[in-house]
């Protein structure tokens, strides 16, 4: 629990305040002290207490357990708003006030403008501004959960108080963070303590090395018009589902579905999951048969076009620690082989953290970039993070929480995390597994070496769908 908490004490309240606004989040912290129902709105100056709505929002393991509406500053009644929305392991306790009206907001999202008092549809495509990190639902609701979850995991905490301040336009302001601590022997207060203990429960049922571990995926591509240097909408070609698809854009493109995805079948194996995403690159070159277009993949390889590969878990629970891992063993050395043109992406996209719980039970890992930009690239990725999420507890650096490196991430500058890497790699060599996925991983620690990087700018179809025994020997220039 909160295993970042001694550097985050060391922090002053500006560095938490430059750590959050890094992470594209809207702060204006007020010291951290006490905690409980009003408290976090009268400690803040006269200035802060405008006439907006405040939620404090309690948070274990970046999961959300307890909502509650604060009122409109100090002058305010707060009685005519909903007095609890709750969620997690906190849904279903008879004491517990507003859990009817709790289970509408969770689960029927018409409900999401009333019950916030905000207008606006809730419901927004999963290509949101702000990506989600419940998945349980948009609007109002899901953009409080994301971005209380989302301040903490950016200070290095997994549990505890988040104060938002409501600032119009279904933007939310981070005014307070009051890390989670246990109380008088060692006992923590509810509804904290009994998520802890369903938590213990969930890790305890898990056998050493995960074995049980399912993986998916779902990267995107671009397809080009290079003689016009503009996207042609993937939808002309491919099918909304299937295992080659079509998704929503940035902001500015909705209803033209133009990403292209590679969506292949869940897999317990890492080679079993390569052959299927090698088969759903082939159903994509037989939909799309104009030859005359480009294959794009990368982080941003069109000004504007900021794309994904994102990572599906299940048969493990998510927790901090292997959040944590995925970003500083996985995001990180994959950095430094991206593209320059790449950094563009954050902090909108491919934030530290980021993830989405799934319906299955699993849950996403959208951090990376798209991984499509080769198949030497994509083998490596695939084996290195079903490696980590094996082994992730005994994966314990945690170079990004240094605030230079932290800053490098988000500016995309690789020297210094280039510095940082040795000792993550020596780590995961010396894990068990590492010798049968080393010649998929190496390649990626070599390329990283040389100081290599891919080019964003190349056609990646020809590695997919043309030679591809001559293709894997082909590493990003």
């Amino acid at each position: 629990m909160n295993e970042g908490l001694p550097t985050y004490l060391l922090w002053s309240d500006a560095q938490r305040e430059d750590r959050l606004r890094r992470n594209g989040l809207e702060t204006l912290l007020a010291p951290a002290e006490g905690s409980g129902p009003g408290k976090g709105i009268t400690g803040l100056s006269v200035a802060a207490r405008s006439y907006k709505q405040y939620y404090r929002v309690r948070v274990f393991n970046l999961e959300v357990l307890e909502i509650r509406p604060l009122g409109t500053g100090a002058a305010m009644k707060p009685a005519a708003l909903p007095p609890v929305i709750r969620a997690g392991v906190a849904r279903g306790n008879a004491a517990d006030e507003g859990t009817a009206l709790a289970d509408i907001a969770l689960h029927d999202p018409e409900w999401m403008p009333r019950l916030f008092g905000e207008g606006g549809a809730a419901g927004e495509h999963s290509r949101s501004a702000t990506p989600a990190s419940s998945g349980r639902q948009r609007g109002a609701a899901g953009k409080i959960r994301d971005t209380a979850v989302r301040a903490l995991y950016t200070l290095g905490l997994d549990s505890g108080e988040v104060l938002l301040k409501t600032l119009g336009g279904r933007r939310y302001r981070v005014d307070k963070v009051t890390p989670l601590r246990a109380g008088s022997g060692g006992v923590l207060p509810e509804p904290y303590r009994a998520a802890s203990l369903a938590l213990a429960r969930s890790l305890a049922l898990e056998p050493p090395g995960r074995p049980g571990l399912l993986m998916g995926m779902d990267p995107e591509f671009l397809l080009l018009r290079e003689s016009t240097g503009r996207a042609v909408p993937a939808s002309r070609y491919l099918p909304m589902d299937g295992v080659a698809g079509c998704d929503a854009g940035p902001p500015g493109t909705r209803g033209a579905f133009p990403v292209a995805e590679l969506r292949p079948a869940p897999r317990g194996e890492p080679r079993a999951l390569l052959a299927q995403l090698m088969s759903a690159a082939r159903t994509a070159d037989r939909l799309i048969p104009d030859r005359s277009l480009r294959w794009r993949a990368g982080g941003m390889p069109l000004p504007g076009w900021a794309l994904g590969g994102h990572l599906h878990f299940s048969g493990v629970t998510l927790c901090a620690p292997l959040l944590r891992a995925l970003d500083n063993y996985l995001a990180l050395p994959l950095l430094l082989l991206e593209d320059a043109c790449a950094a563009a992406r954050r902090p909108r996209y491919g934030v530290l953290g980021d993830f989405r719980l799934q319906p299955h039970g699993g849950f996403e890992y959208r951090t990376l970039p798209s991984f499509l930009v080769s198949p030497v690239i994509a083998k490596g990725v695939v084996f290195l993070a079903h490696l980590i999420v094996s082994r992730y507890e005994d994966l314990t650096l945690r170079p990004l929480d240094r605030e230079d490196l932290h800053a490098a991430y988000y500016s995309g500058d690789k020297p210094p995390l280039r510095a940082a890497f040795p000792p993550l790699a020596a780590q995961l060599r010396a894990l068990p597994g590492y010798a049968q996925a080393a010649r998929y991983i190496e390649p990626l620690f070599s390329c990283i070496a040389a100081e290599q990087t891919w080019d964003e700018s190349r056609d990646i179809r020809g590695l997919w769908c043309g030679k591809l025994r001559t293709s894997e020997r082909d590493m990003a220039k």
